[in-house]
């Protein structure tokens, strides 16, 4: 079988998974990756105003604009000379936090249908890259940029929303795993992070280009104290603007003396971490899929 002129790879997150931290990494050595014949595209191209990846490839409603380019056409203009052309975004599989604040039932419920109609415009199958996490952690997580985002909710009901049974991972696994145009499917556990580093670049690059990418020394995006909340929640009570989260971040920012938010308590994480266990050994023996450990 003839190889292909060049393959498609994407990173489709998910959020609050070190995405960013990866993101930045991969970007600060993008000119050295192009120049090994790889192409970077992350959320630095695709948040531009008339470059988001439904707009660039036809995938938004209603009828196409014959001024743009076919979907075969941007992808070559973006993959100039690359045998390789990658794409990072996690908002292009849905969002975080639902602004209609209804109850979720399943996470990111568009994410295969959305995959697999991106592969069919362009083509090519694409090589998904997937990074999970402990629902008790990510919920936090997510509540904290919630707040980040000037959106304030009492945790009490923001649980209610989102409840720890949402965040079912072999269930997105299974369904990406099923999207037609999907080639390889790489998945790995945030808190396995950096340890599989290196895998997951040379899966993104490949094996002989991964000594290319070197993980940024810090974190990109701090999360929220337990008194940072408490104070964001208590400004916007008052009235005291949407950025209350970023000012309070630095103010009580975490450390041993301000321990990261934690919403949840020992009888919910350990439910949440038995799921997860069992969700995570799923994964890892599903066939056609690489579980990095």
């Amino acid at each position: 079988m003839t190889p292909p002129d060049f393959t498609v790879a994407f990173h489709v997150g998910a959020h609050k998974t070190a995405t960013t931290h990866l993101q930045r990494s991969l970007q600060t050595v993008a000119d050295p990756l192009a120049d090994a014949g790889v192409r970077l595209y992350s959320p630095k191209y695709f948040r531009l105003p008339g470059r988001s990846i439904p707009a660039l490839f036809g995938l938004k409603d209603g009828p196409p604009d014959p001024a743009r380019r076919s979907p075969a056409d941007q992808l070559a203009l973006m993959r100039k000379d690359a045998d390789r052309v990658i794409f990072s975004e996690e908002n292009y599989i849905g969002v975080l936090n639902s602004p209609r604040r209804f109850p979720v039932q399943v996470r990111y419920p568009h994410a295969a249908d959305r995959v697999a109609a991106l592969a069919e415009a362009i083509g090519r199958p694409i090589d998904v890259f997937l990074g999970i996490r402990q629902p008790t952690a990510f919920l936090s997580s997510a509540y904290c940029q919630m707040l980040m985002g000037g959106r304030a909710m009492p945790l009490d009901r923001f649980k209610r929303i989102n409840p720890i049974t949402s965040v079912d991972w072999l269930d997105l696994v299974t369904r990406l795993r099923g999207a037609k145009g999907v080639g390889q499917l790489t998945v790995w556990r945030h808190e396995d992070y950096a340890d599989v580093f290196t895998q997951i670049c040379a899966g993104l690059v490949g094996p002989d280009r991964a000594q290319i990418v070197a993980p940024l020394p810090r974190r990109i995006h701090e999360g929220l104290s337990a008194a940072a909340v408490t104070e964001t929640l208590q400004r916007h009570a008052a009235g005291e603007g949407d950025k209350a989260g970023f000012a309070m971040r630095k103010m009580w920012p975490v450390g041993p003396a301000h321990p990261s938010f934690d919403g949840f308590d020992s009888d919910e994480h350990a439910r949440a971490a038995a799921a997860y266990a069992a969700q995570t050994a799923a994964i890892a023996g599903m066939e056609d899929v690489t579980f990095l450990k």
